[in-house]
């Protein structure tokens, strides 16, 4: 960072008019002149718009517009959260590579950076801790609210956001600088790995009897199911992140999550389309979304996924709700071929039996041989499982950012996370309701109960059956490098794709791109902070 802006926020969270629900956040400043907490947190309203502004991070680069952000130096654009999430989560992956020719989607696109700044890592890091940031703020002066503002509640939701940006940098950078409403320093140390695991995991414990039950808050905040998914989450990937299996616990807290009510949606495009958020029948799939309006929530987080994905060209083939196209991410043969087609050999869009396999593939081949930036139009399928497009055809309210919310965590992803964790032996559970959940998505995706699983095929090949009905379930829900990086494939010579390495057949890579660095803006004004293995001169 330039500056180290996010140890100094005061009270920001108060500063903007952010309406009642999160789905509609209003951008417009409440009142400029509010700089300090005192006055800020003065009525019951601006607690509520305090709590939202933290729920909005995710979503929003800034709040006077898409093309303002919150954090000097940042671009609004290629670093809004969700979008940095999005692209460090796919980019580097087997599932999707982007062809613009920034010199920053080179590196992502070949597992191949380094401590020079890059965008959607530097955006990553400085908008969790501004997340962090503004809840600590928020949470020194919630014990201030008037007797109109459920405090306890209140106070669990900051809480649960923090927890959820901690993961995020838990995951992405592994040892972030450490800091609370409790233990505020200028210059924060750094937790080890397995410590800052344990206190997510404490911190979601304890906040969880405070939040409403599964299903019973208001959409787009959270809620019981939310905290248990992340827990899930968290205890499948556990012997990444602390080298102790946890999957007991993630038996468990799948299980949790699955009593909360909580259905599959009946049409599985109808999860990804401009009224998700809106539509009951995909809603009761929904356990936390990012959420998004094209009226009063405008960011480029949902924008890129959306007309990232797509052409202009295509526009009048392949409707989408949206004006413009920007020729960038395309789906990598490794993701194409994970689907059946009428004839496997020569697979079309148009003959795809599973319908999960959302793509767009006119003039386009399969395999991605001669570059990736620039070639959109030629090498690699369009996906288009996103699209702001109505489940009735009709188009979202604007045609430059999109209505559709980011569904962060479903129903589905927790099925096969009780799969998966069964299969490696969690306790708790059993491989026929495992089997069960996983032939459930393979109904929703056939019609049909005729391309059921058995029990031997969830422990088949070192579980990757379960990896590649993940990536036929999941792509594109950013959580394909985390599952990677679980199954040991990420930087492994064993498994390739296009560009992995940097070189177009793909190449293994040294296991340090396992986590991302430390950013060199926080460490030269942090002496606290140490960088990680593999990236230290």
């Amino acid at each position: 960072m330039k500056t180290k802006k996010y140890l100094f926020v005061a009270a920001a969270a108060a500063l903007f008019n952010l309406s009642s629900c999160v789905n509609d956040l209003d951008v417009t400043p409440l009142d400029p002149s509010v700089s300090t907490s005192d006055r800020a947190y003065s009525t019951p309203e601006s607690y509520t718009q305090g709590l939202l502004k933290i729920y909005s991070v995710w979503a929003l680069s800034g709040q006077e517009g898409a093309g303002k952000s919150d954090i000097d130096g940042l671009d609004p654009g290629n670093t809004a959260l969700m979008r940095c999430w999005f692209t460090l989560q796919e980019q580097p992956t087997d599932e999707m590579k982007n062809a613009w020719p920034d010199s920053w989607c080179a590196d992502i696109n070949g597992l191949k950076w380094g401590t020079t700044q890059n965008e959607p890592i530097e955006g990553l890091y400085q908008r969790c801790m501004f997340i962090v940031a503004l809840t600590n703020e928020f949470l020194k002066n919630i014990p201030n609210a008037p007797a109109e503002i459920n405090q306890a509640q209140y106070t669990a939701e900051a809480r649960f956001c923090r927890a959820l940006a901690y993961y995020t940098l838990l995951d992405a950078f592994g040892i972030p600088p450490f800091i609370t409403e409790q233990n505020y320093a200028l210059n924060p140390a750094q937790l080890s790995r397995p410590e800052l695991f344990g206190w997510i995991e404490n911190e979601l414990n304890e906040i969880k009897s405070n939040l409403p039950a599964a299903r019973q808050g208001e959409y787009g905040r959270a809620d019981q199911g939310a905290v248990d998914a992340l827990l899930a989450r968290m205890y499948l990937n556990a012997v990444v992140y602390t080298g102790t299996e946890r999957y007991t616990d993630c038996v468990e807290a799948c299980k949790r999550v699955i009593a909360g009510g909580y259905s599959l949606a009946d049409n599985y495009a109808e999860i990804f389309m401009a009224d998700n958020g809106e539509n009951a029948n995909v809603r009761k799939e929904i356990i936390f979304p990012i959420c998004f309006d094209g009226l009063t929530t405008q960011s480029y987080g949902m924008a890129a996924i959306i007309l990232g994905s797509r052409s202009q060209d295509e526009f009048g083939e392949v409707p989408a709700g949206i004006s413009a196209g920007w020729d960038g991410y395309r789906g990598t043969p490794n993701l194409v071929r994970l689907f059946e087609y009428a004839n496997n050999d020569k697979p079309k869009a148009s003959e795809i039996k599973d319908h999960r396999g959302i793509f767009f593939d006119k003039n386009r081949s399969i395999d991605i041989t001669t570059a990736v930036n620039g070639t959109f139009k030629t090498e690699g399928w369009a996906v288009y499982k996103y699209t702001n497009l109505k489940s009735n055809g009709e188009s979202g309210s604007n045609s430059t950012f999109p209505d559709t919310d980011f569904p962060l965590f479903r129903l589905a992803d927790v099925y096969l996370m009780y799969a998966e964790a069964v299969a490696r032996g969690g306790q708790g559970g059993d491989l026929a309701t495992a089997v069960g959940y996983v032939n459930d998505l393979r109904e929703r995706a056939y019609g049909d109960r005729l391309h059921g699983v058995n029990e031997a095929w969830l422990k088949a090949d070192n579980y990757r059956n379960i990896l590649n009905e993940r990536g036929r379930e999941l792509y594109w829900e950013a959580l394909r490098r985390t599952d990677l990086i679980r199954f040991g494939l990420f930087t492994s010579a064993s498994y390739l794709w296009p560009y992995k390495g940097g070189v177009m057949g793909g190449i293994g890579v040294d296991n340090r791109y396992n986590v991302f660095p430390i950013p060199a803006t926080d460490l030269s004004v942090n002496g606290s902070l140490q960088q990680n293995d593999g990236y230290k001169n």
